[in-house]
């Protein structure tokens, strides 16, 4: 039965499982649990492959409506249940990553350190900030490469998605990452959010 979805996209093996829609905390973990047991049955990896891409697109989409310890929770789950196609990030090192390890370079290294380098979600607000002003005070002086941007914005959105105004004030603070990133944080309907200008 497994065999039945090769070749095919994402999108229509969700349709050909007639799955609930991917809004909701309870429908996407249905749908992992569902793609896992697949897996198992034999379903071909590039499948899955697609599969894990499209569910952890879903996953970023719900942005906007849940918590980030939500999607956090969603992605974990993700990797927890179908990490070992994921799809490997080999190759350039992520650009936060490299700032993190600088910024905590002398640190002993903690469990919450080494897990970081493995799964950025894992890390908590506070590391996340400290990242941030180590890679305003490089835009400073430096520009980021649309690669560098592209690693480094997930983490911008994630303080922001707190709406916790103590975290957000300080994002807002950073001169060189509002002007490389040519970003402002404002207020549209009592959330704060990222404009670019």
């Amino acid at each position: 039965m497994a065999n039945l979805y090769e070749g095919y996209t994402a999108e229509e093996i969700f349709n050909a499982l007639e799955a609930k829609p991917l809004n909701t905390k309870k429908n996407i973990l249905e749908y992992i649990d569902q793609i896992r047991k697949l897996a198992k049955e034999g379903m071909q990896e590039a499948e899955v492959k697609k599969v894990y891409e499209w569910i952890e697109k879903q996953i970023e989409a719900l942005g906007q409506n849940v918590k980030i310890n939500t999607m956090v929770y969603l992605k974990n789950e993700l990797r927890t249940k179908l990490g070992k196609f994921a799809a490997p990030t080999k190759g350039e090192e992520n650009a936060f990553v490299r700032f993190y390890k600088q910024t905590f370079e002398n640190q002993v290294k903690t469990k919450e350190y080494t897990y970081a380098l493995m799964d950025l979600s894992r890390l908590n607000e506070a590391s996340v900030l400290e990242t941030l002003k180590t890679i305003n005070t490089y835009c400073l002086k430096n520009k980021l490469s649309p690669k560098e941007k592209e690693d480094i914005m997930p983490m911008i959105k994630r303080i922001v998605d707190t709406q916790n105004l103590r975290l957000v004030n300080q994002v807002r603070s950073m001169e060189g990452i509002r002007k490389n990133f040519r970003i402002k944080i404002v207020e549209v309907n009592k959330r704060l959010v990222i404009q670019n200008v």
